[in-house]
């Protein structure tokens, strides 16, 4: 899979909020997660709710964003 070392379970993907992708992609699954608004209105797992770098461009500017997950885990990737 191209990009394949983005997608580590230990890999930061809210840094503010320290939400791991492992963690993000377990949440995706367990709560039936569809779309990227759903997920940001979460009570459950806040993400993108204070400087959005993850629904944007990725936390470190990688393209890592809640898109790519939620997708990646919609196909079944991950």
């Amino acid at each position: 899979m191209p990009y394949s070392h983005l997608f580590v379970k230990d890999k930061i993907l809210c840094s503010c909020n320290s939400i791991n992708v492992g963690e993000a992609v377990e949440f995706l699954k367990e709560h039936g997660i569809k779309n990227v608004t759903d997920w940001m209105n979460s009570d459950i797992q806040c993400v993108g709710d204070k400087c959005e770098a993850c629904n944007e461009g990725g936390t470190e500017n990688d393209g890592l964003t809640l898109a790519v997950i939620l997708s990646q885990v919609k196909q079944g990737l991950l």
